[in-house]
């Protein structure tokens, strides 16, 4: 699904290219663990990807880590993306994360 024009629309129907951009990117992600079957990254019946903050700065060094976290809640709040804790030990609080593919398809055909 991940394309330039995919990137364009989710530009256009979130009103926001760094939000999109980071919509794509965790696709690309998500579609790479299923590819490799990587089973500590399937729960709940989805793909799921281990990011720390500073981790999805480095892959969008354009983007704050503010801005990052900020679009993260914005994301969520929009229930676009899910936001998970499947780690192994309680102190480890970094999230998983998963687009909500039903949402995504439904935002965009209503476009």
């Amino acid at each position: 699904m991940t394309d330039e024009q995919t990137i364009l629309t989710l530009a256009r129907v979130l009103k926001n290219s760094d939000q999109a951009i980071m919509v794509d990117q965790l696709l690309n992600w998500q579609q790479e663990k299923a590819r490799i079957n990587d089973p500590e990254a399937f729960h709940e019946g989805a793909w799921w990807v281990y990011m720390p903050i500073r981790a999805w700065q480095e892959q969008l060094s354009w983007i704050s880590e503010h801005t990052i976290r900020r679009n993260l809640k914005e994301l969520k709040e929009l229930d676009l993306i899910r936001i998970g804790d499947f780690n192994r030990y309680r102190y480890d609080r970094t999230r998983w994360y998963a687009v909500n593919e039903e949402k995504l398809k439904k935002m965009i055909s209503e476009r």
